[in-house]
């Protein structure tokens, strides 16, 4: 892992994991990449880190976290979709207002591992792994829940794309498939 540092890099479509940690009172993130040497660690809280990514994409947090409780009904630890173009959809392991919390990148998971009451592995794609204070349900319902969120998004773009004849961007728009 890179060395300690005082701003965070923005969260992109490599990044697996944002984890938040409180040693000494203090406030600190660890950044999980696609490339393990491409970790880091930042001074700031996880919240903070996820906040300044949203900001780079035209909104908040909190924002995203409210449109996802709009759109899905999910109260409680809703997923957020930071950029749907890339991917980049995250679910949070706790609250997600809480400075420690940790952030899993969706599109990267490949499976949940339930290694004690409290405590999983959770694989991604890539191989890479980490271990989360976390129930096996919780985590799961988390996936699940950011599975449906993904498909709510998703066929709610769709179905605004098909009754607008006034969109200006071609690459939404769904061909016609001829028989």
């Amino acid at each position: 892992m890179s060395q300690l540092l005082k701003a965070a890099n923005e969260v992109s479509p490599r990044t697996l994991a944002v984890i938040g940690k409180k040693k000494d009172g203090q406030f600190f993130t660890n950044v999980m990449e696609y490339n393990q040497e491409d970790d880091y660690q930042t001074t700031w809280s996880a919240q903070k880190v996820m906040d300044m990514t949203c900001h780079e994409f035209g909104i908040s947090l909190r924002g995203l976290i409210e449109g996802s409780r709009i759109l899905s009904g999910i109260t409680h630890k809703p997923p957020i979709a930071i950029d749907r173009l890339s991917g980049m959809y995250f679910f949070p392991t706790e609250s997600p207002l809480k400075k420690t919390c940790t952030w899993i990148a969706h599109t990267h998971v490949k499976q949940v591992d339930n290694i004690a009451k409290r405590k999983c592995r959770i694989v991604f794609r890539n191989g890479r792994s980490i271990i989360i204070e976390a129930s096996y349900a919780t985590l799961i319902n988390q996936l699940y829940r950011t599975a449906q969120y993904r498909y709510l998004l998703n066929n709610k773009m769709e179905d605004l794309l098909q009754s607008s004849p006034f969109i200006a961007e071609k690459l939404y728009k769904k061909e016609k498939q001829f028989r």
